[in-house]
């Protein structure tokens, strides 16, 4: 009798493996479980119990995207993307924060252990970005952070915790970007995802705009304190699309308008360079509608930078002549009934209030900067401030910059850190591209390089690197820069081992 219910329960245990492994529930009991979902999330809905579903399929898709950075850490790397760009989305649907930032830099962990797991032997591997320029002065930086744990201006160490967690994560996505973008292919895959994923996103702040906000996203609006007053300038709503926050969409938009604009102007498929200028306006214009007005030199900026590197093309000087032609479009043309325009426009304009409460700010501070050679201590300024160290000197006190942020909390010491990071990313950029010979590599390195210098230049105002989704492209592209260098000389070889064969 014990051997028959042991058979029986052995038969329905194999039935239910060919069910959900073998024809993975293409069959009438996995219409039967995705029909039975689909009634039980409606009705919770009804019952205004929908944070339920959202949580079992999140769950559902956590514990998918885990097996895949285990074991197809490429694929995962994209299913991770992807939900970078989405993960806040939720809450604007629902209309109130879901902490999920966390989730995501757990996955980014499993990433990383599945780059070491199934890393498969590559003769490019040379195991050498670590005694890059560029790594040097990021694992610099992350010291700095670590430092800032014995700082004596904070009792605790409560507010540093978790942004140096994710710096940490960020080191991660450095090393694991390399490792696993290690052919050509594999890094315009990589671009062409980014592409494509910021064309959406801005086309949806796009949708936004002509079409207006989601009643769910307004009642997000609504329920944060303060926010409206953030979000309503000018006679408008700012946008942030899928993102957390109308800094981040305008950020990400406007660096990579400019990615999508150099890549078009060196295309030669037509198609695709079609739909490049194409990404480029939805790109500019989405990066217009987030109202963040920081953005509107991130364009002249990147290809700033790409005429000092390519002035010798003729489509360079052709580019630089519309970017000039654009930009006295936008400041003088006869157009004032336009908030969007006459926001922008406000960028230039030394009488601008807000601009001059920042310049009485950082006067004010600087002493406090001076006599603070390590800084206040992680998360002492803003908000920050007031939620973790509310007695601190600095807390409460606008930061409104990358920069003077880490004039404040790194001290200037950490602000000689980040800026010598930046510069450093720069002449590492342009010293491969001058060294390199195989033209698709130079184009790619410019390109990146572009993109970026928008970002570094915006720390000025905005706390422009650090936010995701961005920071993924930020750190991913440093440590792709080596890759290229690294296809180059490959190339190189190739080429002098088939000269010597043919002599």
């Amino acid at each position: 009798m014990k051997l028959q219910a042991r058979n029986i329960l052995f038969n329905i245990a194999d039935w239910f493996r060919r069910e959900i492994f073998v024809k993975r529930l293409s069959s009438p009991l996995g219409l039967a479980v995705l029909l039975f979902m689909a009634l039980v999330s409606g009705f919770l809905a009804a019952k205004d119990l929908f944070i339920i579903p959202f949580a079992l399929g999140g769950a559902l898709i956590g514990i998918t995207v885990v097996v895949f950075c285990l074991f197809k850490p490429y694929i995962a790397y994209y299913l991770i993307t992807i939900l970078a760009f989405f993960i806040f989305f939720p809450s604007h649907l629902i209309g109130y924060d879901i902490k999920v930032a966390m989730a995501l830099e757990i996955l980014i962990l499993f990433l990383f252990f599945g780059t070491m797991i199934s890393k498969k032997a590559n003769p490019l591997a040379k195991n050498d970005l670590i005694k890059t320029p560029i790594a040097i002065l990021f694992m610099l930086n992350v010291i700095m952070f670590l430092l800032e744990a014995f700082n004596s201006n904070v009792p605790n160490l409560a507010g540093w915790y978790t942004p140096t967690r994710r710096l940490l994560v960020y080191v991660l996505v450095f090393i694991l970007s390399y490792r696993l973008f290690d052919s050509f292919a594999k890094v315009k895959q990589f671009i062409n995802a980014w592409i494509i994923l910021s064309f959406v996103c801005a086309l949806y702040g796009c949708y936004q705009q002509w079409f207006g906000y989601l009643p769910s996203e307004i009642r997000y609006i609504m329920s944060r304190p303060g926010e409206f007053e953030l979000m309503f300038q000018g006679g408008q709503f700012r946008k942030f699309s899928f993102l957390s926050d109308v800094v981040t969409f305008g950020i990400l938009c406007g660096s990579m308008s400019v990615l999508t604009l150099l890549l078009g102007i060196n295309e030669k498929n037509k198609r695709w360079r079609y739909f490049l200028f194409f990404a480029t306006l939805i790109l500019l214009l989405g990066m217009a509608y987030s109202g963040t007005r920081t953005t509107n030199i991130m364009l002249p900026s990147g290809m700033a930078l790409y005429g000092f590197v390519t002035i010798q093309k003729k489509r360079t000087l052709l580019a630089l002549f519309g970017m000039v032609m654009l930009a006295m479009f936008i400041l003088f043309a006869p157009i004032y009934n336009n908030p969007t325009l006459n926001r922008m426009r406000t960028t230039f304009d030394s009488k601008e209030s807000s601009l001059n409460v920042r310049d009485i700010n950082r006067k004010y501070i600087q002493p406090y900067i001076h006599a603070h050679a390590f800084g206040g201590g992680i998360s002492t300024s803003g908000v920050e401030g007031l939620s973790f160290y509310p007695g601190h000197p600095l807390a409460g006190f606008p930061p409104d910059s990358g920069l003077l942020k880490a004039a404040l909390e790194l001290g200037w010491i950490g602000l000689g850190l980040l800026i010598l990071f930046n510069l450093v990313i720069l002449y590492q950029g342009i010293y491969y591209y001058f060294r390199m010979q195989v033209a698709e590599y130079k184009k790619y390195v410019v390109v990146i390089l572009c993109s970026l210098f928008p970002m570094m230049v915006a720390l000025y105002s905005q706390n422009a690197i650090g936010q995701i989704p961005t920071a993924l492209f930020f750190y991913s592209v440093i440590s792709i820069i080596k890759r290229l260098k690294e296809f180059d000389d490959e190339y190189i070889l190739n080429s002098h081992e088939r000269n010597k064969s043919t002599n």
